[in-house]
């Protein structure tokens, strides 16, 4: 992707942009919304970020056990923390791979991290991304397929 090798370049300290499809997402029985994702997400950083730093990480009072598990699946930056967005997209993640198994006629969720991620001059985000995107088909769809 074009953007995360600009902010391998000009931002390593900076997180990727990971960014899921949003076009054509029906929904499927049972399954949690774009909401549900940023409450679960709270309600589980309310939870165990009981330093309120913002972030799960060693210094909060959790089984290393659970923390090592939490860590292992959701902290895609490897700096042994888990921020908000970070722990969003885990839950993201469940919920998709939860749509691939019971519904994957249905396809996958796509929800932006609702949370501040940190942020580096000039970089895109998934709103970018998306906008971009739809200039570029708009042009360049001339049988508009898709």
């Amino acid at each position: 992707m074009v953007e995360n090798d600009w902010r391998l370049e000009n931002c390593p300290d900076y997180p990727p942009v990971i960014c899921d499809c949003p076009y054509i997402v029906p929904e499927c029985p049972g399954m949690w919304t774009c909401n549900d994702i940023e409450l679960i997400t709270m309600e589980i950083i309310a939870y165990y970020d009981t330093n309120v730093d913002g972030a799960i990480n060693p210094e909060d009072a959790m089984e290393e056990e659970h923390y090592s598990l939490l860590v292992d699946e959701c902290d895609t930056n490897y700096d042994g923390s888990v921020d908000a967005c970070e722990l969003h997209k885990c839950v993201l993640d469940c919920e998709n791979a939860w749509r691939d198994e019971n519904c994957p006629e249905y396809g996958n969720a796509y929800c932006p991290c609702p949370f501040n991620p940190p942020q580096c001059e000039g970089a895109w985000n998934c709103y970018d991304v998306i906008n971009i995107v739809n200039e570029v088909m708009e042009v360049y769809d001339t049988n508009y397929d898709g």
